[in-house]
């Protein structure tokens, strides 16, 4: 086992300590490069499309002439129809991965440039649903391609710089945010850009391999597999989801709402705070990774929920603009150091006949805490206010630690073989 203080502090090895736990023990492969890479193109597109909607928020909602409460609901009615990308991993685990990955793909970036031109709340509603629909399909199937492609000891590894290349989508969406302020309906324009990913769905087609792990066969039903005993394994997973969205959904998507409109900071500092702040958190996809791939799938998601419910809190609590980049770069940290071990379990607790299924139910059931948060944000945030409201929703962040703690620790499992044993 990894010391996590593997040098005094202050030794002159310092300076290494950090860089040589984050690199891979084993090294990557050809085939590990690649499915990195081209799955790191999907991920930077769905990162930048997926977020766009939340980053224009202070643009989009004064533009059509919509309350926060309002505001929410749509976000709730876009999570909700999200729910049909679920489809995509049913056809994965019949067909095979890459055809429904590519066509999720396809579908998010057509959403995208469809609500660069929508006149009315009613379409903007309807493209940004399409966008949802394609994010959350590649939610689940980019995860499971990934954990089938890469090798054992650098799984964890793979889907943390997957991890990365999103979080580069959603970072870009940021600094090139002031496009938005150019004009009444300049935020339309950042929409558009995420129309230009369907200009990698050639290279896709071309190059991303069919899964390693896929076989063809008689498809088991999802629900016969859950009376077979998965079960055990995937309802307390679901309750994660479920805890960590309703809180963190609202959360992330009224960042931008609390620092320009609620405490009044001008437009170009709120980005600046996110840029570094949210930038530096991102670290936690690298340091989960390999915490996950050292030390355990369990223990990392134990400690990144905490570190990341507490960042969220400080975040609408506090005032503070310093106390404020401390608690975004907790959060961020918090949640990104949660992707990897998270992802590994949700690849690694079923087989793979089931695996792409299983994995968008659990989505699934995120999109329902995430509706739930957005619900609960219609019903309260105009009355007690959003910090409050926010405060409420982190309760259910405890209850999704106590839940990791009754999942087995799947660390350097062979998916495409074995099936994890029962906690003790």
């Amino acid at each position: 086992m990894v010391r996590m203080f593997p040098v005094p502090v202050g030794s002159p090895s310092l300076s290494m300590a950090l860089p040589t736990f984050l690199s891979p023990t084993d090294r990557l492969t050809v085939a590990d490069r690649r499915i990195v890479f081209l799955l790191g193109i999907v991920a930077f597109v769905a990162g930048y499309t997926g977020s766009a909607m939340a980053h224009t928020l202070p643009y989009a909602r004064l533009s059509l002439d919509l309350s926060e409460g309002t505001m929410s609901l749509i976000f709730a009615g876009v999570r909700a129809a999200s729910l049909l990308g679920v489809v995509f991993s049913i056809a994965a685990d019949r067909r095979g991965r890459r055809k429904p990955l590519i066509a999720a793909f396809t579908l998010l970036a057509a959403g995208s440039l469809l609500t660069a031109f929508v006149p009315v709340a009613a379409v903007y509603a309807l493209s940004q649903s399409l966008v949802r629909i394609g994010v959350v399909a590649i939610a689940a199937l980019g995860i499971v391609m990934i954990a089938e492609e890469m090798s054992a000891g650098v799984r964890a590894y793979g889907i943390g710089l997957y991890g990365l290349a999103g979080s580069l989508g959603v970072g870009t969406g940021l600094l090139i945010l002031p496009l938005a302020e150019q004009a009444d309906e300049a935020w339309r324009i950042l929409f558009a850009l995420g129309g230009l990913g369907l200009l990698a769905v050639p290279l896709l087609l071309r190059f991303l391999p069919e899964s390693r792990a896929f076989r063809k066969g008689a498809p088991i039903g999802f629900i016969t597999a859950l009376r077979m005993g998965l079960g055990r394994h995937f309802w307390p997973l679901a309750g994660i989801s479920f805890f960590v969205a309703a809180f963190s959904a609202p959360a992330f998507d009224f960042v931008l709402e609390r620092l320009i409109n609620d405490l009044a900071w001008e437009a170009g500092a709120a980005r600046f705070l996110l840029i570094v702040a949210s930038g530096l958190g991102t670290l936690g996809l690298l340091v989960g990774g390999r915490s996950s791939d050292r030390i355990g799938r369990r223990p990392t998601a134990v400690v990144a929920m905490l570190i990341g419910v507490a960042g969220g809190l400080g975040f609408y609590l506090l005032d503070s603009g310093w106390f404020l980049a401390v608690a975004v770069f907790l959060a961020t940290f918090g949640a990104t150091l949660l992707t990897p071990a998270l992802g590994a379990m949700r690849a690694e607790l079923f087989p793979t006949k089931v695996r792409a299924t299983a994995s968008a139910w659990v989505t699934n059931v995120a999109i329902v805490g995430s509706i739930t948060g957005f619900i609960v944000g219609a019903l309260l945030i105009d009355e007690i206010g959003l910090p409050t409201t926010i405060a409420i929703l982190a309760l259910g962040v405890i209850g999704a630690v106590l839940l990791t703690l009754r999942l087995p620790e799947t660390k350097g499992m062979d998916i495409a073989r074995a099936r994890p044993k029962s906690r003790a």
